[in-house]
């Protein structure tokens, strides 16, 4: 896939044209990782976003006692680090390599000169931010008073316009945590988040992907439900 193709899918980048996703990529250098090592860790200072041209990264973060959380594993074509382009605040999670991987790398100080060059790429880019703010905001507002099954699917469709693509039928693909960190997450039990997902499986919201254990959402499903609730 063309680093143009793959850039489309980010959602800070989705309302440009070809041009300007062209003027983007062209800021784009290739770093080859090794496995096991740390791409970034949780509060250093963000000043970067990636793209996962090949290989697989976890993102994981750390409990108050010390206990390892992992987030997303992210695999080829996915993005991570993108606000980071526009606020340099701290990074909220740590990366780390689980294979050999070759990424993307976009710096803050080479793209802010094109933004000011060019103030429609800055325009669409805040625009979508702005759009994204406003969904979470609304999932937030209405979370603390969702059943578990609804706050899996907010959590589902939060974690695929994070951290995943959307391929061309409108599913994403998307490597899930496991069963026991969802429930961690969602102040549940393993059994209760393991009967909702079966649930979504036979209802064709979730389905089986690849052989390296990728599932593929229906994230508009997702979202009609939340609506309705």
């Amino acid at each position: 896939m063309e680093m143009i193709d793959m850039l489309k899918k980010v959602p800070l980048f989705s309302e440009l044209d070809g041009n300007e996703l062209k003027a983007i990529a062209s800021l784009a250098n290739s770093l080859d990782i090794p496995k096991k090592n740390i791409v970034f860790q949780e509060f250093d200072l963000g000043d970067s976003m990636y793209v996962i041209l090949n290989g697989e990264v976890k993102v994981s973060t750390y409990s108050a006692d010390g206990r390892e959380v992992v987030l997303a594993l992210l695999g080829v074509g996915s993005f991570f680090g993108e606000l980071s382009l526009l606020d340099a605040e701290p990074r909220s999670a740590t990366v780390t390599t689980m294979i050999d991987s070759k990424l993307a790398h976009i710096r803050r100080r080479d793209l802010v000169p094109l933004l000011l060059e060019q103030p429609a790429i800055t325009l669409k880019i805040l625009s979508e931010t702005a759009s994204r703010l406003r969904r979470t905001s609304r999932v937030l507002e209405r979370i603390s008073s969702m059943d578990v099954p609804h706050r899996l699917y907010a959590y589902l469709v939060d974690h695929c316009q994070r951290f995943s693509q959307q391929d061309n039928d409108g599913l994403y693909s998307t490597l899930l945590p496991t069963h026991q960190l969802l429930a961690d997450q969602l102040s549940t039990s393993r059994e209760t988040i393991s009967r909702a997902i079966s649930q979504l499986k036979k209802d064709g919201i979730l389905v089986q992907g690849d052989a390296r254990g990728k599932m593929r959402v229906d994230v508009d499903a997702l979202e009609d439900r939340l609506d309705d609730f």
